[in-house]
C-alpha cells in the first residue's frame, strides 16, 4: 500500500463530517455530550531497537579455518588387529598364532610322526589407521558444541533483529446518552518493523556473519571426517589435556574456544528508545470525537431496537471539561533490555558449580527460542544426568588415582576400591530409578483422579441440564393444563349462560301463551 493513501482518504471523509455535524441534530448534541465529558487521551509514538553484543563472533570466525585444517587432515593411530584366515591368506605370524593353534586343534589338517603340522587356518595380525583418536573426537565434539552454540543464537538474532516502530493510542471517556452509559475504551496500537534503520542495517550483518558461519558448520557437520567419526563416542569434560591439545598450536586454540564458548551463555542486548508524545491540539480531540461518535452511531445502527433522539436539552447547553492527556499506561509495554541467557550446551568445566540453580533459566530460554516444551524437559533431564556422571567421574579421578603409585600392589588395591564404587553407584542408580517410579505412580495417581473429578464435574454439569430440561417440561405441562381447565371452565361459563337463556326464553314463551 502506498504511503498517504490513509492520510488522503481521511481528508475526504473529514469533509464531509464538517458539513454533516452543521446540519444534523444528532452530531450536534452527541459532539456537545463528548465535549462536556471526562475525556482521558494517552498517545506515544517511538522507535524501539535492539542493539546486540557481537564481541563473541570474531573468536568463532578465528576458529573456522583452524578447524578446517584439522578436519583435512586428521590425526590417526596404528590399530593392531587379529583375525583368523586361511592359510594361504597368512602373511604374518608371531607367537600368538602358535598359542592360537594349539588351543584350536580344529584348524589343524594333519601332523607327522616327525612333528610337522599342516594348519587350515591361522590367527595373523596387521595394522590399520584409525581416526578415533581423542583428539580427533574433540574436534568432532567442538564442531557439534560451535553449530549448538550459533544455532540457538541465529533462531533468537533472527526474530529480534528489527527495528520497531510504535504507535500506541488510548481514549477512555464515558457520557450518559438516552439512559444509558457508554463507555469508551478504545485502544489503538500500530507496529511495523523499520528496515532502513542504521541499528537494524547493523544487526542484519551481524545475522548475515552469524549464517555464513552456520552454513561452514553445516557443511562441516556433513563432512566426510564427520561420517567416519559418527561410530566414535564424543568427548566429555573434564577435557583431557594431551599432549596435542596442549603443544600443538592449532589444537591449543580449538581448546581455548571451547573454554570460551562455556563463558559465552548469553546473547546480550540493550533496547535504545526514542519516543515522543503526541500533541493534542483542538483539531486532534475534534477528530477523535468523530469517530467517536462515528462508532456509536455504528453500533446503534446495528442493534435490535433503535434509539430516539432527545431533545430534552437545548444544544447550546454543555459544562466544558478539557481532555485530560495520560503520560504513561500499563498497557504500553515497552522492549525490557537484558540478556537471552542459553544453558543448553553439554556439560562444560566453567559452569560445573553453576548448573543447579541454573535449571528454570534454560527452561525459559529453551521455550523463548521455539524449542517444544517436551523436548525442552528432555534435555534438562539429560544435561541433569551429565551434569552429575561427568561431577562423579571427575571426582573419581581426583580421589583414586593408581598412576600415581610406584608399588604394583597398591595400584591393584586402588583399582579394586575404583571397581567397588562404581558397584555402588550402580546400586545407588538403581535405588533412584526405584524412587522415579514411584513418583511416576503418584503422577498417574493425581492424573487419574483429576480425569474422574473431571467426569464427575461433566455428568453434574449433564444432570442439571437435564434436570433444568424436566423442570421445563413440567412448567410447559402445567400451563397447558391451566390453559385447558380456563378453556374449560370458558366451556362451561358459556353452556350455563346458554341454559339460563334457553330457560328465560320458555319462561317469556309460556307467559305470553
Amino acid at each position: 500500500m502506498e504511503e498517504g493513501t490513509a492520510k488522503r482518504y481521511y481528508k475526504k471523509i473529514n469533509t464531509t463530517f464538517e458539513g454533516v455535524n452543521r446540519l444534523d441534530d444528532f452530531a450536534k448534541q452527541y459532539l456537545n455530550l463528548l465535549e462536556s465529558s471526562q475525556l482521558e487521551l494517552y498517545q506515544k509514538e517511538r522507535r524501539e531497537r535492539r542493539v546486540f553484543d557481537d564481541s563473541w563472533l570474531s573468536n568463532i570466525e578465528g576458529i573456522i579455518p583452524i578447524i578446517d585444517k584439522l578436519m583435512r587432515s586428521p590425526k590417526e593411530s596404528l590399530k593392531k588387529v587379529s583375525e583368523v584366515v586361511p592359510v594361504e591368506r597368512a602373511k604374518k605370524i608371531d607367537s600368538s598364532t602358535i598359542r592360537h593353534l594349539a588351543a584350536n586343534t580344529q584348524n589343524i589338517k594333519k601332523s607327522s610322526k616327525g612333528g610337522e603340522i599342516q594348519p587350515t587356518k591361522l590367527l595373523t595380525s596387521f595394522s590399520e589407521q584409525e581416526l578415533g583418536t581423542y583428539e580427533n573426537r574433540f574436534l568432532m565434539t567442538l564442531v557439534d558444541k560451535i553449530y549448538t552454540f550459533i544455532e540457538i543464537r541465529y533462531r533468537l538474532i533472527h526474530h529480534k533483529m528489527n527495528t520497531e516502530y510504535v504507535n500506541f493510542l488510548k481514549v477512555g471517556s464515558t457520557i450518559e446518552y438516552q439512559s444509558a452509559n457508554i463507555d469508551y475504551d478504545i485502544t489503538l496500537k500500530i507496529k511495523r518493523n523499520m528496515e532502513d534503520d542504521a541499528v537494524c542495517k547493523r544487526n542484519q550483518e551481524l545475522f548475515d556473519r552469524m549464517k555464513d558461519i552456520r552454513d561452514m558448520i553445516t557443511n562441516y557437520r556433513n563432512s566426510s571426517f564427520m561420517r567416519a567419526m559418527a561410530n566414535f563416542a564424543p568427548v566429555r569434560p573434564p577435557i583431557m589435556k594431551t599432549n596435542i591439545i596442549l603443544k600443538n598450536i592449532e589444537f591449543s586454540q580449538c581448546y581455548d574456544l571451547w573454554l570460551f564458548l562455556d563463558t559465552v551463555d548469553r546473547v546480550g542486548y540493550e533496547v535504545d528508545v526514542l519516543e515522543r508524545n503526541v500533541t493534542f491540539d483542538e483539531e486532534y480531540i475534534r477528530q477523535i470525537e468523530n469517530t467517536m461518535m462515528v462508532l456509536y452511531a455504528t453500533v446503534a445502527n446495528n442493534q435490535i431496537e433503535e434509539f430516539a433522539l432527545s431533545h430534552e436539552q437545548p444544544f447550546t447547553y454543555r459544562k466544558v471539561k478539557t481532555a485530560k492527556v495520560v503520560q504513561k499506561i500499563e498497557e504500553d509495554a515497552y522492549l525490557d533490555s537484558g540478556d537471552y541467557v542459553f544453558k543448553d550446551e553439554t556439560l562444560n568445566q566453567y559452569f560445573l558449580d553453576q548448573i543447579s540453580k541454573d535449571n528454570i533459566e534454560r527452561y525459559n530460554t529453551l521455550i523463548n527460542a521455539g524449542i517444544p516444551k517436551d523436548k525442552t524437559i528432555e534435555i534438562i533431564h539429560k544435561k541433569l544426568l551429565d551434569i552429575a556422571d561427568g561431577a562423579f567421574q571427575d571426582f573419581i579421578n581426583y580421589t583414586f588415582n593408581p598412576d600415581d603409585e610406584k608399588d604394583l600392589k597398591k595400584k591393584i588395591e586402588i583399582q579394586n576400591e575404583i571397581v567397588k564404587t562404581y558397584r555402588d553407584i550402580e546400586k545407588v542408580k538403581r535405588d533412584n530409578l526405584k524412587d522415579i517410579e514411584t513418583e511416576k505412580a503418584l503422577a498417574m495417581l493425581h492424573l487419574n483422579n483429576y480425569r474422574e473429578e473431571l467426569n464427575a464435574r461433566i455428568a453434574k454439569q449433564k444432570a442439571d441440564i437435564e434436570a433444568k430440561k424436566a423442570e421445563e417440561r413440567r412448567l410447559d405441562l402445567q400451563r397447558k393444563k391451566l390453559i385447558a381447565q380456563e378453556r374449560l371452565a370458558k366451556k362451561k361459563k358459556i353452556n350455563r349462560a346458554k341454559e339460563l337463556l334457553e330457560k328465560a326464553e320458555r319462561a317469556r314463551n309460556m307467559q305470553n301463551k
